[in-house]
């Protein structure tokens, strides 16, 4: 009768075991399925002087001060750091995960800049997933002064550039990340009918960890049409970034002295060395909270 008991029972069993074999295979299933994105190629959503493919978590404002400083051996000055000094403060919210909105406003230019960052594709660690993360951006400035003996750059129209960018980069190893920029700049006016209005270019940016809290940044952009109105150069830059908590901390050395993407980008007029104030010290501090 015993005998009897445990074979019915083994039979009842059978058919649960199997139901549970099946649920634990379609979990398997699902795990080699989810498609685990990779965090953090670059700590800000800026790389080092132009912008990095991050964007800010949902209901995050980020608060950023930017700064240049350099030295012109041409004139006298009394100055205790630099002889001259530019500045911008920036408001950059995330409207949700993939989207940010930013604003700002730098002195002594008088420009008033904004932007939009859409997160098209996160890089992946499953071979289902993105190879490389990609985000554009599109960003557009309004300069509030006018160009002294340039009457057709008086008009709000005639102030404004736009600049588009598609970002795309790469978390090679755990330190070491890649981006690459395509740009397109388009201008409404220019200084000189010799000069285009549109400008294609190219940026070049990496940055490597050297420890926890720290990472040296570098970025570089190739122009394809550059002004031929006055000489330039391809913005560089050269830093450390360092990681506080919510505080990020970054320092640079530049060959120029502007925040927004069309200016720096087809309009840097020196060459990156110590002489004869091509060089420029730069300063970037950001704080986010979460609202």
């Amino acid at each position: 009768m015993k005998s009897k008991i445990l074979q019915f029972v083994l039979f009842l069993s059978i058919p649960s075991c199997l139901s549970s074999q099946n649920l634990l295979d379609k979990l398997a299933n699902e795990d080699l399925e989810t498609k685990n994105y990779v965090m953090s190629t670059f700590k800000g959503t800026r790389l080092s002087i132009g912008h990095s493919i991050e964007t800010r978590k949902k209901n995050t404002l980020e608060i950023s001060f930017m700064s240049r400083y350099w030295n012109v051996p041409q004139e006298t000055s009394n100055s205790f750091i630099a002889d001259r000094m530019c500045t911008r403060v920036g408001l950059d919210y995330g409207i949700s995960d993939r989207l940010t909105f930013g604003i700002g406003s730098g002195n002594p230019n008088g420009i008033i800049d904004s932007y939009l960052k859409y997160r098209l594709f996160q890089q992946s660690t499953t071979k289902k997933g993105s190879p490389v993360g990609i985000t554009l951006l599109q960003t557009s400035t309004y300069r509030t002064r006018s160009i002294k003996g340039i009457e057709r750059r008086n008009t709000f129209g005639e102030k404004l550039a736009f600049t588009t960018q598609l970002l795309i980069a790469r978390k090679i190893t755990r330190d070491f990340s890649l981006q690459i920029s395509p740009t397109f700049v388009h201008r409404t006016s220019s200084n000189f009918s010799v000069d285009d209005h549109n400008h294609f270019a190219v940026g070049f940016g990496a940055r490597y960890k050297v420890s926890n809290h720290v990472s040296i940044v570098s970025e570089y952009y190739y122009v394809a049409n550059p002004l031929k109105s006055i000489e330039t150069f391809g913005a560089f830059s050269l830093g450390a970034n360092w990681e506080v908590s919510d505080l990020l901390l970054q320092f640079k050395m530049t060959n120029n002295q502007i925040f927004t993407e069309d200016a720096f980008i087809t309009q840097t007029a020196q060459n990156f060395n110590f002489r004869d104030g091509n060089f420029f010290f730069g300063f970037h501090a950001t704080y986010h909270i979460q609202l």
